[in-house]
């Protein structure tokens, strides 16, 4: 089993909310870092900050079913618009926790900044449907 946080549109009550059956919850947390917006969905940039997110148990089958839900084509960075790392979790029930992700992997320049690192809160703010 992976330790997946997710941030965007996978969360609960979001939009690709059902690509996330079957995988368990384990807790919420934060990942340093800082979020932007791509458009129908964020994207996460590793550095300063904080991110909000949510920590799911998902099985190999899963996390590769993910990958080409987030567009990451394995061993193939350059041809992907976001790639799995690994971070350690900084708040949260799961502090010092190691747990992958999705980073955003294209240009940032010209996207919308969420400086609260909290994609639920900023589409209620900005009046966004998931």
């Amino acid at each position: 089993m992976h330790l997946l946080f997710i941030y965007g549109t996978l969360l609960p009550g979001l939009r690709l909310q059902a690509q996330m059956q079957g995988a368990r919850f384990v807790g919420a947390a934060e990942l340093p870092g800082r979020l932007v917006d791509v458009g129908r969905y964020p994207g996460l940039i590793p550095g300063a900050g904080r991110v909000s997110g949510e920590v799911y148990a998902v099985d190999d089958v899963h996390l590769a079913r993910l990958d080409a839900v987030e567009d990451m084509v394995p061993g193939d960075r350059a041809a992907s618009q976001y790639w799995r790392e690994v971070f350690t979790v900084v708040a949260g029930p799961l502090q010092g926790q190691s747990v992958q992700t999705y980073v955003y992997n294209q240009a940032v320049e010209g996207l919308t900044p969420i400086p609260h690192g909290d994609y639920r809160r900023y589409i209620r703010e900005v009046g966004r449907d998931s």
